[in-house]
């Protein structure tokens, strides 16, 4: 994996925010923003998928709807071991 540097402006405190949940992670600022911005890339190709079958098969039935309810409940929900952290739900 190559790495690359890059500049990125953000406000301070969310700054502080990320550097708070770093330290709490162990990781440093730079991997803590790496593994979000690699989460959020994941959830906004899983999102721009799912608008694609959507838009050829059309909506879900009210039970298709319930599951992918339950499923995200069950994956957006506190974790079930007690941690504070879904370390690797995305």
């Amino acid at each position: 994996m190559s790495l690359e540097r890059v500049t990125i402006t953000i406000p301070s405190e969310t700054l502080e925010a990320v550097r708070q949940a770093a330290e709490r992670d162990g990781l440093s600022v730079s991997a803590w923003l790496s593994r979000a911005a690699e989460k959020a890339a994941k959830i906004e190709a899983g999102l721009a998928a799912a608008e694609e079958v959507l838009a050829e098969l059309g909506p879900p039935t009210p039970e298709e709807q319930a599951w992918v309810d339950s499923v995200m409940d069950l994956v957006t929900g506190p974790p079930m071991d007690g941690s504070t952290s879904h370390h690797d739900a995305a």
